[in-house]
């Protein structure tokens, strides 16, 4: 019943080109009753949150399908990463969250972490930590390091608009090298020129 509820909301979000929908619309949408939906998550928010969790991690597992991130060596994880960045970009629910609901998103760029954004960095500091033991990531806390990774990661999906009429569609290559130059060790960066 959870993801009959949750693909109803998405549905309802999309419809609405991600303005606000009522719980009642959802219930609808789905074919259940408001109680039954009420058993399940307790408002509106929770359907929202749930889906995003769903919704982020679905994209993460389809990216890295292929090449799980845990295992590719640290550029193939960076394009990977880059990878999801980019699916992130263009997922129309997301897109339409922000666009509508900025008042729900903001929390998870200022004031904490969300479910799927901790998933995401269980699966980035194990890959600093993996490449800090072959050698191909620099000294240093993995989950400090995993966490300016998602920053700097989130930062490229969120802040889009601000700078794509500067980077195009050269975005993802500025991306991938912000972050395998963060985290390589210092002696296998080329020289500054």
């Amino acid at each position: 019943m959870g993801d009959q509820v949750l693909d109803a909301a998405r549905r309802c979000l999309l419809r609405n080109g991600g303005r606000k929908v009522t719980l009642a619309e959802v219930a609808r949408e789905a074919g259940v009753s408001r109680p039954t939906v009420y058993r399940r998550f307790p408002d509106m928010a929770q359907i929202i949150r749930t889906l995003l969790t769903r919704e982020v991690l679905g994209i993460v597992a389809a990216v890295t399908e292929t090449t799980p991130l845990r295992t590719a060596d640290l550029d193939a994880a960076m394009d990977q990463v880059v990878r999801v960045a980019a699916a992130l970009r263009d997922d129309e629910l997301v897109a339409a969250l922000w666009r509508e609901q900025r008042e729900f998103m903001m929390p998870y760029v200022f004031d904490r972490l969300g479910t799927s954004q901790l998933g995401v960095l269980d699966i980035l500091t194990d890959i600093v930590a993996r490449g800090q033991d072959r050698g191909e990531v620099r000294d240093g806390d993995p989950k400090k390091m995993a966490s300016m990774v998602l920053l700097i990661a989130q930062a490229a999906v969120q802040s889009r608009a601000l700078v794509e009429s500067i980077l195009g569609d050269e975005w993802s290559i500025e991306l991938h090298q912000a972050l395998t130059s963060y985290l390589r060790p210092p002696d296998t960066l080329p020289p500054a020129s």
